[in-house]
């Protein structure tokens, strides 16, 4: 039965593989734990320092009124709270806590002594204005930490991958390239297309074997019928991925084709209207200088 019970808690824990807040929530708490173990030890040697002297003034006051007859009411507040050590320890850490009101220990204190609650006063300001908050401070500079270096360590995976995407796609190209000539054709992509391992790589890119012309023209981007490693390579970068899928690649390229075009027009037409405006300035200067002096 325990057997059971542990594969089904480790079922639980393989839902943080899918959700990628819930793991990096999990990562920061982790991570804080060596903080978390620091900040405890802290915070003993300050509840020990104060505890020791309010323990001190407690067993005085109990010492001194121990002898009357009937004993006071503060005198077993002050027991109660402040009789021993382990006790000091626990009504401070509930005061600090919010376990009870810390003006209750207050009034014990103010029994014994003025200068015991003023203790008590400064012990309550230092732990909860300074002490609690630089704690936090802490632990949140170590989840910004965290988070930075889990981001740090995504980046990376993605340029492992990518890198290992090229490696396959460079091997691709060499196997592709039958005459080792450093380029490959349309009819070696064609040739070679049929392979079908060929056809699962290109398969994440939405490619089937009639595709293959449409591809290699996207591929060549100088459009010299022939395609280097080099734009292979960017070609597939280009064509990887849902967003960027052939289609929106062919309209890409076909845009670029057509603002070629629409730049030769236009300097064509600078050229004509430059040359029509120089002809125009010629003739009207050879008809004033044909033109009888009156």
């Amino acid at each position: 039965m325990k057997a059971v019970k542990m594969l089904r808690i480790a079922r639980v824990f393989r839902v943080f593989r899918f959700c990628k807040e819930l793991s990096l929530l999990a990562l920061m708490i982790l991570d804080s734990m060596k903080s978390l173990m620091w900040a405890l030890l802290m915070l003993t040697i300050i509840l020990y320092v104060f505890a020791i002297c309010f323990t001190q003034n407690a067993t005085d006051f109990i010492k001194s009124g121990a002898h009357m007859q009937p004993a006071p009411l503060e005198l077993s507040e002050v027991y109660r709270q402040f009789g021993s050590l382990h006790r000091t320890v626990y009504s401070l850490l509930q005061a600090m806590l919010g376990g009870i009101s810390w003006g209750v220990a207050s009034d014990a204190l103010f029994a014994i002594h003025w200068t015991s609650a003023v203790l008590f006063f400064f012990y309550i300001f230092f732990t909860m204005l300074a002490v609690l908050n630089i704690i936090t401070g802490v632990f949140v500079d170590n989840a910004v930490e965290t988070a930075k270096t889990q981001r740090d360590f995504l980046v990376q995976k993605e340029m492992e991958l990518k890198e290992r995407y090229l490696a396959e796609m460079k091997e691709l190209f060499i196997e592709m390239d039958e005459d080792g000539s450093g380029t490959v054709s349309l009819a070696e992509v064609q040739e070679y297309f049929a392979d079908p391992r060929v056809q699962s790589y290109f398969a994440a890119l939405g490619l089937d074997p009639a595709d293959t012309e449409r591809l290699f023209n996207l591929l060549d981007c100088n459009e010299d019928g022939e395609c280097d490693v080099e734009e292979f390579l960017d070609g597939c970068l280009r064509l990887k991925g849902v967003a960027r899928s052939i289609d929106v690649q062919q309209l890409l390229v076909e845009f670029k084709k057509f603002h070629k075009q629409v730049e030769q027009l236009d300097k064509g037409i600078r050229e004509a209207s430059l040359v029509n405006r120089l002809g125009s300035q010629h003739s009207l200067l050879s008809s004033h200088a044909g033109s009888p002096t009156v």
